[in-house]
């Protein structure tokens, strides 16, 4: 049995001194409490976005911290990479700023030799590709891309870790996706209510939407620490984008 937890523990998380199970937690391997360096930190904060006819809404919260500590309360969380495509990211702030920078400088790379602005569906594409060009050691982020598609319709895309990515209606991402997540399907998707017909994207206005996304913000902030002081609401259509801001909790 001995033998087996070993071969296990080193399969999974490597090469870690545990000569038996009482003397290694796996809680502690799982929460990064290990006898290794953990690499990755987690900085908290909220993304979500949601699509209506003819428009994309995302909102994030501006709050940056470590553990108990607060690192900034004004740190944006969305990056614009073309007119048309919004990029929402967060969980380990320097892969947030890796991944993003990154896929700016191919961004740019594109137009210069394309002499045209990329589509959002080629900068999914794009996204899914460099996460998993990292799958052997990944950027820790949760990522959402939000935009008009070549056809003008809205789009929002949603990723995980490694790359794998999904178009979804709406999504919420971050520390407070177990709170916020039952909260648009209950207010947008009706995914856990079977008593009436999902609300369509036809149905949904831009007031409606902002609403709801004021909403979501709020419960996040009151529920969880890493949440909260600024909230930013980004809207995109084929006009152009609309920012603005509100307050949340600052404690």
């Amino acid at each position: 049995m001995d033998a087996f937890f070993k071969s296990f523990n080193r399969s999974v998380f490597g090469d870690i001194n545990s000569d038996s199970p009482e003397e290694q937690n796996p809680a502690d391997l799982v929460l990064g409490r290990s006898r290794r360096e953990n690499p990755y930190e987690q900085n908290g904060g909220t993304v979500m976005a949601l699509t209506g006819p003819d428009f994309v809404l995302l909102a994030a919260d501006t709050r940056l911290s470590c553990e108990s500590h607060v690192l900034s309360r004004r740190q944006s969380k969305l990056f614009k990479m073309t007119p048309t495509a919004v990029v929402g990211s967060t969980g380990c702030w320097c892969d947030v700023l890796a991944l993003t920078s990154m896929l700016r400088m191919h961004v740019q790379s594109y137009e210069m030799e394309h002499r045209q602005t990329i589509s959002t569906e080629a900068l999914a594409h794009l996204i899914s590709v460099s996460m998993y060009n990292r799958r052997f050691f990944p950027y820790f982020t949760y990522t959402l891309l939000a935009g008009l598609d070549s056809k003008g319709k809205p789009t929002v895309y949603y990723y995980d870790p490694v790359g794998h990515y999904e178009c979804v209606r709406y999504r919420a991402v971050g520390t407070s996706l177990a709170i916020l997540q039952p909260c648009l399907d209950q207010f947008y998707g009706w995914e856990n209510c079977r008593l009436s017909l999902p609300l369509k994207n036809d149905n949904l206005t831009m007031t409606e939407a902002l609403d709801m996304a004021r909403k979501c913000l709020r419960i996040g902030a009151d529920r969880d620490t890493f949440t909260g002081d600024k909230g930013e609401l980004l809207s995109i259509t084929s006009q152009g984008m609309k920012y603005s801001t509100m307050d949340l909790r600052g404690d």
